[in-house]
């Protein structure tokens, strides 16, 4: 018998091909069918996915491959000039090499801060601290090295692919040309912070900007900044640049034209050396500021090139406060305050008539108190124009002790005094017209009459700045009219196209009896004329003032670095008034002979007349020789 070699598995299957109707080469051809659409699947996600990458995202890689091979560095603009009323130029740029490091390109630290030593050259150890130093702080191109000389640059431009990461620009540097004269008006720039960047973000700054941080530089910044522009160049994979393929030029900032007379400032800034004190000077019939000093000062250039070893620390420590604006400090006035004592006691009736006398024998007494006059021997019967002339205490105490001093304050408030002038800088103090519900909100007790008595003679809680008596001056000037002082009268573009023009803003008119204007202007010529103001005559020029010694400790306790507050507040002209000043010197004794000469000496430069030898300055009295305890200034930090 036959034997069968197919197994019953094989069999079994082959039946049930031939029950469905299928063979096993159809079989086959199915499957491989399904392996070709699998396939095309397969290749179509490919060819998808190429298209997406090709074509849809196409601008996203482009950019990011041309960021890998592109460089892109700022272009400092360079900020807007500042230029006095006479058309010098107190605030400018110069070209100037800088050295800068990029820590994205740099791959190695030491090798290129090594060559770098070599060529500059300088040292490593310093240069090297500098670096860590810079790149601690920084959060942008670290500038390694300002000013470079025309040598430095060629040496570092010719090996320039040996230095992956390191580039020289040429930028606009911001410089003084007058240094300290203009430091507390113009302010200066510096490098702008982490916090600044952040609040300023989207509005064109970079983190290598300086930025305005006292004086004009900070209060017009958005004017004086200028569009930065952009630079963009070839970099290979080493870092290494090369030409440039891009280019959008920075668009300088806008101009300042400021009121200051750059002779009048100038000459005030030569007044004022090796001394600590401040000189205003307005313009009496717009409110302009014609100078502005402050001494001591610091050389705005130190901060944008930097400060010597120690030499930060030394200014920050100095007892005489080199970044103090003192002409927006406040102080007691001193006698120069006499004039709004004798306003105010002419409106309220107490000083009846210009005749109206007080016998001055060298004191006052008042209470348990004796108010001493700064003449021992007394004044003799005095009447308004004589007592103002000679500065007599016992006449203002008189009327302090009978004056209200509600009504005190509200004409102190009425020139000016006791809030800020609007002249929009941070750093100004509004200063301190007391009265009655100030005693009793800052103390708890009710007011007292001796310390009005006080108060009539500029001394006590009384607090005014150099600026602000300027103003109230101004207002006995013009005739009444309280101007908002300014500084800058225009700013321009470049082109010449104004951006926009300053004018005088008058607060408001004090209300003012033109018998009481005459007779306080008679008392104010008087004191130049024969009285404790005659160092700051002019020949051939009138002049009104009024001289003040603000006391600061009790006479007793004088120590020399204690003396007094020399004040003289003054204005000048022949028939119509056009300047007004304040000279204020910190501890330097009597005004009369200390501050009146300053004005003098001011006035003869605004004139255009030859200075005048300044005299040896000599204690000139008008200071009380005494006040009773808790009744001098001694609350005169109170702001």
């Amino acid at each position: 018998m036959k034997v069968n070699n197919f197994s019953p598995i094989k069999v079994s299957r082959i039946k049930r091909s031939w029950v469905e109707g299928v063979t096993l080469a159809e079989l086959w051809e199915r499957r491989l069918f399904w392996l070709k659409v699998l396939l095309f699947v397969f290749f179509g996600l490919i060819w998808l996915r190429v298209f997406y990458l090709q074509v849809v995202k196409h601008p996203y890689y482009a950019n990011k491959a041309k960021a890998r091979s592109i460089a892109g560095y700022m272009i400092k603009a360079p900020r807007g000039e500042i230029l006095t009323a006479d058309g010098v130029v107190v605030a400018t740029n110069r070209a100037i090499f800088q050295l800068y490091i990029d820590l994205e390109n740099l791959s190695d630290e030491e090798s290129i801060l090594k060559k770098l030593s070599l060529l500059l050259p300088e040292d490593y150890g310093k240069l090297k601290e500098h670096f860590y130093l810079a790149k601690r702080s920084s959060f942008g191109r670290i500038l390694l090295k300002r000013n470079l000389t025309w040598d430095q640059v060629a040496r570092i431009m010719v090996r320039q692919y040996y230095l992956p990461g390191v580039s020289v620009e040429v930028e606009a540097e911001r410089f003084y040309p007058y240094g300290e004269a203009y430091f507390h008006l113009l302010g200066y720039v510096a490098k702008i912070n982490r916090e600044e960047f952040e609040a300023l973000r989207g509005k064109n700054y970079s983190p290598e900007d300086l930025i305005g941080k006292k004086g004009l530089e900070r209060l017009y910044e958005s004017h004086l900044k200028g569009q930065n522009g952009r630079i963009e160049m070839e970099r290979d994979a080493k870092g290494r640049l090369g030409r440039v393929v891009g280019r959008v030029d920075p668009l300088a900032g806008e101009d300042l034209i400021i009121t200051v007379r750059h002779d009048l400032q100038m000459k005030a800034y030569e007044l004022l050396k090796e001394k600590r004190g401040a000189i205003v000077a307005l313009s009496p019939e717009s409110g302009a500021i014609l100078a502005l000093v402050s001494m001591p000062a610091v050389d705005p250039n130190k901060f944008i090139i930097g400060f010597e070893e120690g030499e930060w620390e030394k200014i920050a420590q100095d007892p005489r406060k080199p970044l103090l604006n003192r002409a927006l400090q406040a102080y007691p006035p001193g006698s120069t305050y006499k004039l709004i004592t004798a306003l105010a006691g002419l409106k309220a009736g107490i000083v009846k008539g210009l005749h109206w006398s007080v016998a001055c024998s060298g004191y006052y007494p008042f209470g348990n108190h004796v108010f001493r006059c700064w003449e021992k021997r007394g004044h003799g019967p005095v009447s308004l124009i004589k007592a103002i002339a000679v500065s007599c205490d016992v006449y203002f105490y008189t009327i302090g002790s009978r004056l209200d001093i509600d009504l005190l304050a509200e004409v102190s408030r009425a020139f000016g005094l006791g809030r800020l002038t609007g002249l929009g800088f941070p750093e100004e103090k509004p200063g301190l017209v007391p009265d009655k519900a100030w005693k009793k909100k800052r103390y708890g007790t009710n007011w007292n009459q001796g310390e009005t008595v006080v108060i009539s003679i500029g001394q006590g809680y009384i607090l005014t700045t150099p600026l602000q008596m300027a103003r109230a001056y101004m207002v006995l000037a013009n005739g009444g009219f309280l101007y908002k002082p300014y500084i800058v009268s225009e700013v321009r573009k470049k082109d010449g196209t104004l951006v926009f023009r300053n004018t005088p803003q008058a607060e408001g008119k004090v209300e003012i009896d033109p018998q009481y204007l005459e007779w306080l202007r008679a008392g104010l010529r008087e004191a130049v004329d024969v009285g404790t103001g005659k160092a700051s005559r002019v020949p051939g020029i009138l002049v009104w003032g009024k001289t003040g010694t603000a006391q600061v400790v009790a006479l007793h306790r004088k120590t020399r670095h204690l003396e007094h507050h020399a004040w003289f507040v003054s204005y000048a002209g022949n028939s119509t008034p056009q300047i007004v000043s304040a000279v204020l010197i910190e501890h330097g004794g009597g005004g009369g002979a200390v501050a009146a000469p300053l004005a003098g000496e001011l006035y003869r430069a605004f004139y255009k007349l030859p200075p005048q030898f300044l005299p040896k300055p000599v204690e000139d009295g008008e200071l009380p020789t005494d006040l009773p305890g808790g009744l001098t200034n001694g609350n005169q930090a109170e702001n």
